[in-house]
């Protein structure tokens, strides 16, 4: 399994066809992915996402991802409704699932809202199994583009039957800065909080912050709310404020709880301890940023080896942020 990376559709396809042997995962903009996917071969999967990092660069052209053997996966598109797809991910899982260095990969479509539903579908898998979750997605024109081959679908679970030590590493950037607010009025199927505090949520969240409300967008970046589950920090990102003042978020938030508001936490002494997680030096690196992150990396000009851009504020302890396989 390496990294991989393409400026154009051309390559990719060059690529595809001298290696019919290898499964190529890859990620790019919508509007390229949607110029090549009649042409796409069997052995390509790709997404949408915001953006890719490779060799330290930031990408926003072009198709980055990775490459596994055949012989070493089992691909399981995820149909509508997810019952329907239940058999075939527990017979895939079923396959990997003795060994300590396997894994799956989830490539949800971010917009749909659906991951929660994924993951309570796979209710069948050990606490202990390697789960990583990259939410596809582009804002901009409102809809998620997953092929696998020249064939569109909704989601996509890669089970991998890795041959070499794998290790899951999550790092967070933000900490709880003491500050919490109540949710008393939430929809989570919509992902939308209307009240923090019996307030309208933008005004009160702005209020705990100490900011203007016109402000408000600005600070998400640095200050975004999270929850503990097991003892372990998840984040749950802003999307956009509405015009009713209420707050859509990239993940679920159930009402009638507390949540904390975050801040962002020593960089330096958080990267370290990454590395020391990591331990050696890993021969293939894969990141996933939620949108947060890579917002704070961009304005900052930082990157991360590779890097998927997606969303991966889950609630469960089982989801991790980062993937190192050493």
């Amino acid at each position: 399994m390496q990294t991989v990376t393409f400026e154009n559709s051309k390559q990719v396809l060059e690529y595809a066809a001298l290696n019919a042997d290898q499964i190529l995962v890859l990620f790019s903009t919508y509007a390229e992915i949607e110029m090549i996917d009649a042409r796409l071969p069997e052995n390509v999967i790709v997404a949408s996402s915001f953006a890719q990092t490779y060799a330290g660069e930031r990408k926003e052209r072009g198709f980055t991802g990775f490459v596994i053997d055949k012989n070493e996966c089992e691909i399981v598109p995820i149909a509508d409704p997810l019952i329907l797809s239940r058999y075939d991910l527990k017979k895939a899982y079923d396959k990997v699932k003795d060994n300590p260095n396997a894994f799956m990969y989830l490539i949800a479509d971010g917009l749909s809202g659906q991951e929660d539903m994924i993951l309570t579908s796979l209710y069948f898998m050990r606490p202990d199994f390697k789960m990583i979750v990259g939410s596809a997605g582009d804002m901009k024109h409102d809809e998620t583009l997953i092929y696998y081959g020249s064939h569109r679908v909704k989601h996509l679970c890669i089970f991998v039957d890795c041959k070499k030590r794998t290790k899951l590493v999550k790092e967070n950037i933000y900490v709880p800065t003491g500050k919490k607010m109540f949710v008393t009025n939430s929809d989570p199927i919509k992902r939308c909080v209307y009240t923090f505090n019996n307030r309208p949520a933008d005004e009160e969240y702005a209020r705990i912050l100490g900011i203007s409300l016109c402000d408000l967008n600005d600070a998400f970046i640095s200050h975004p709310l999270g929850q503990k589950v097991d003892g372990e920090l998840f984040i749950n990102s802003p999307q956009k404020i509405n015009h009713d003042h209420s707050i859509t978020f990239y993940s679920e938030i159930i009402p009638n709880k507390f949540i904390d508001v975050l801040g962002l936490g020593d960089m330096k002494q958080i990267m370290a301890e990454t590395r020391e997680k990591m331990g050696m030096k890993p021969s293939t690196l894969l990141s996933i940023n939620c949108v947060l992150r890579d917002l704070y990396f961009k304005t900052r000009k930082m990157a991360r080896s590779f890097c998927v851009i997606g969303r991966v504020e889950r609630k469960r302890s089982r989801i991790h942020q980062c993937w190192r396989a050493i």
